[in-house]
């Protein structure tokens, strides 16, 4: 089943409630780039609603004004140096108080914002550029490479990493095992070749977030790491992704509800919980 005419008008839907221009031309063309859309919207949204405080941002690091485009990325690409032309990305931030720190007598701090991109690539170990389909970053690690003379590449493991396919045959086991190269080869399960102690940094070093964590499976299932399809999974692509602790959402546009997208809104909250 591809992206159909609901799908568009949830999108909508929710780029009005973020105040973001919600006209039918604002929404990707391709149903593969729609559906990344879609997805990370739906992921702004369930942040919302669970207490974080979302908001569109420009390409400047800015707020969006109300009513102006959110450009969509159409290609695969780094993060751009900090301009009005560049695309922009959705800022997460924590609730003030949590149910934790309020227990301890303290508040969340300004700099526990995130930032969720689509299509952006990150730079493995290797040196080879991967890209993302949606990805989770510190906003510290953002601002940094916005900040940087061309922009650049995050590097590390991301926090959360989803892939989105609109295709209506069932996965292969090829595409979980691109998958899993992927995140093996940003994962920084020892010291980065360049000296880096951190989970995520930026190419110039000004920034880093997190620890590294010494096994590739342990490091996985820490964070959100998944594949979402239209359509479903063949068996040894289940069979790859259950060993590496890779989610399988499929069938993502069952309706009234998909089951497969509340399990993946749920994971992602519960990522949230851990990072407050």
């Amino acid at each position: 089943m591809p992206f159909g005419t609901k799908e568009r008008r949830e999108l909508r839907n929710l780029l009005r409630q973020f105040r973001a221009a919600h006209t039918w031309s604002v929404l990707p063309s391709g149903t593969g780039k729609a559906l990344e859309a879609w997805v990370m919207m739906r992921m702004a949204g369930a942040a919302s609603a669970h207490g974080w405080t979302v908001r569109i941002h420009g390409g400047d690091g800015n707020p969006l004004p109300s009513g102006a485009d959110f450009l969509f990325r159409t290609q695969p690409g780094p993060i751009k140096e900090a301009s009005i032309a560049a695309v922009g990305y959705i800022a997460l931030t924590a609730p003030t108080i949590t149910p934790a720190s309020s227990q301890m007598g303290t508040t969340a701090s300004a700099s526990d914002t995130f930032e969720l991109h689509g299509g952006i690539q990150w730079r493995g170990r290797s040196g080879a550029r991967h890209e993302c389909d949606i990805s989770l970053l510190p906003a510290d690690i953002g601002i940094a490479i916005r900040g940087t003379t061309g922009g650049g590449y995050p590097r590390g493991l991301p926090i959360v990493a989803i892939e989105c396919k609109d295709k209506s045959s069932d996965a292969p086991p090829d595409e979980m095992r691109q998958t899993l190269a992927r995140l093996f080869d940003l994962a920084c399960i020892q010291q980065s070749w360049d000296g880096a102690p951190h989970r995520i940094f930026d190419e110039a070093g000004v920034a880093g977030w997190g620890g590294r964590v010494p096994q590739y499976r342990p490091f996985f299932a820490a964070g959100q790491f998944a594949i979402v399809r239209a359509s479903g999974f063949g068996l040894g692509a289940s069979q790859v992704g259950h060993h590496y602790n890779i989610a399988r959402h499929s069938d993502v546009y069952q309706r009234p509800t998909s089951l497969s997208m509340r399990d993946l809104l749920g994971r992602f909250t519960q990522i949230l919980d851990v990072l407050t």
